[in-house]
């Protein structure tokens, strides 16, 4: 049998990346394992990146070459949840789905997946949000500011917002908006159905608040 040829470099690239990605997961997944095995809270504060790193078969010195710490798992919850909506945001807009109708679709996915979580883990990840909010990325990636960026900017090219509109400082209010939302659903009994429905009408208040600034 013929040697196998030496990988390419962008084929060891393309590996490397594949496992980084999945060692980044499994690290994500045993931390929420070791939380959500009692009080949350507890749990949370109680664990450490060795409990981390050893409850996902990894070294520690793994888990640092991924994250800072063990806050920088949750932003990468919020990043997920972000990456999520630009996806959804950027196939409605080839869909062509008026501005209105992709918002609500974008909430309520947005709030089924924070509801798939530990309402605790939504809090925490919530008021690391606040605190990291005018930074442009995070590790997890975008903020969630660059997907209400990107539902923004659609609806100025459609005319549906007027072209006047800050497409930063809007998302930087629904960004607020949503946040306290999903916090008070967090640190409550409320449904699935309450988030849902409170973040689709919070953000069309918002987008019909600012939906003619600008215009004579």
């Amino acid at each position: 049998m013929p040697a196998r040829p030496p990988a390419q470099p962008r084929q060891r690239a393309t590996l490397g990346n594949t496992r980084s990605r999945e060692t980044r997961q499994a690290l994500v997944r045993a931390a929420l394992r070791l939380w959500t095995e009692g009080d949350f809270d507890l749990a949370y504060e109680a664990s450490s990146a060795a409990d981390i790193a050893r409850a996902a078969g990894v070294s520690k010195g793994t888990f640092y070459f991924h994250f800072a710490g063990k806050e920088d798992i949750l932003r990468e919850m919020a990043g997920a949840t972000a990456h999520a909506m630009i996806d959804r945001i950027e196939a409605g807009i080839r869909d062509d789905i008026p501005l209105a109708a992709l918002t609500e679709q974008v909430m309520f996915a947005m709030a089924d997946r924070v509801a798939r979580g530990p309402r605790a883990a939504a809090v925490k990840a919530g008021s690391l949000g606040y605190e990291s909010r005018s930074g442009d990325v995070t590790l997890a990636g975008p903020r969630l500011g660059a997907a209400f960026e990107a539902l923004v900017d659609y609806g100025k090219r459609t005319g549906a917002l007027a072209a006047a509109i800050d497409a930063e400082e809007t998302a930087a209010m629904l960004t607020a908006v949503t946040m306290e939302a999903i916090i008070r659903w967090g640190v409550s009994d409320r449904t699935q159905t309450w988030l849902q429905h409170t973040l689709r009408d919070r953000t069309r208040v918002v987008l019909a608040g600012v939906a003619h600034t600008g215009d004579d």
